[in-house]
């Protein structure tokens, strides 16, 4: 008989940490092994914290296609939906196949910088900004077509689910998540008689690229934060975002119902 394993990635806050021993009870009464840390035998990925345990614990699976679901310890817990106290409900839910399972669309961006090419993925956003926090001069390109350059502190390339983040906290749209963009929002953009650009942030369909090219040497020595974990490149040539084609699997119990979430969470 195939061993029924569920992977479980917790923080260390005490509370979390008594809410993961209490699942831990739950499923083991119920047949189902546990593993800390991220198996790929596993058939269910369990966060417990908040959203940037949620965040952290796709990164720390490598993106896995196994489905991630969240028990909220944290305070927002856009991503979480499970509450504490619902935890016999949720692992009945699962028992009796009582969840749908949706995809989730994951932010793309291709670095070259001193020669060399990589590629990181986020779920919500990637931010990009100059090294040193100065001002950052970047020309920004859709579908190989120049539209402007941006001068400022840097600029967010949101996901939709992201839009709600660190782009709704910068003056960016939200977006439904069915929507499959990505979205541009500079932060703090410089308007004057030197520099001129878009206040506003920019949404683009899935199908077009955007391009980042570092205007001038000291914007080349930039830092990369995606999904609030930071990269430091030095010689940036250009960045190329993308709707990935890479996703993730997100389970969700009852009616998932967007409005309502950012009604919960927001107002």
């Amino acid at each position: 008989m195939k061993e029924k394993l569920i992977n479980i990635s917790a923080n260390h806050d005490e509370y979390t940490l008594q809410i993961k021993d209490r699942l831990i009870e739950l499923l083991n009464k119920n047949g189902f092994k546990h593993n800390d840390g991220f198996s790929k035998g596993a058939e269910l990925n369990v966060t417990i914290g908040g959203d940037g345990s949620f965040l952290k614990g796709v990164r720390d699976s490598n993106f896995s296609k196994t489905p991630f679901v969240g028990i909220n310890t944290g305070t927002l817990g856009f991503y979480p939906e499970i509450s504490p106290e619902k935890l016999e409900t949720f692992v009945s839910d699962y028992i009796s196949g009582n969840f749908t399972i949706n995809s989730v669309s994951l932010v793309e961006c291709e670095i070259k910088a001193g020669g060399r090419s990589e590629i990181l993925y986020a779920v919500n956003d990637i931010v990009l900004k100059r090294k040193d926090m100065k001002t950052i001069h970047l020309d920004v390109y859709i579908a190989s077509n120049h539209l402007e350059k941006i001068s400022g502190d840097g600029l967010i390339i949101s996901s939709p689910l992201g839009s709600s983040a660190y782009n709704k906290s910068a003056g960016g749209s939200l977006v439904y998540p069915s929507l499959k963009t990505l979205q541009i929002t500079p932060l703090s953009p410089i308007i004057s008689n030197a520099y001129r650009c878009l206040e506003c942030s920019i949404i683009v369909p899935p199908e077009f690229e955007i391009s980042i090219f570092p205007e001038r040497e000291v914007d080349y020595y930039v830092a990369i934060m995606a999904d609030g974990f930071t990269f430091e490149y030095e010689q940036l040539e250009s960045i190329q975002f993308r709707t990935s084609k890479k996703v993730i699997n997100r389970l969700t119990t009852g009616k998932f119902n967007y409005w309502n979430v950012i009604k919960d969470k927001f107002l």
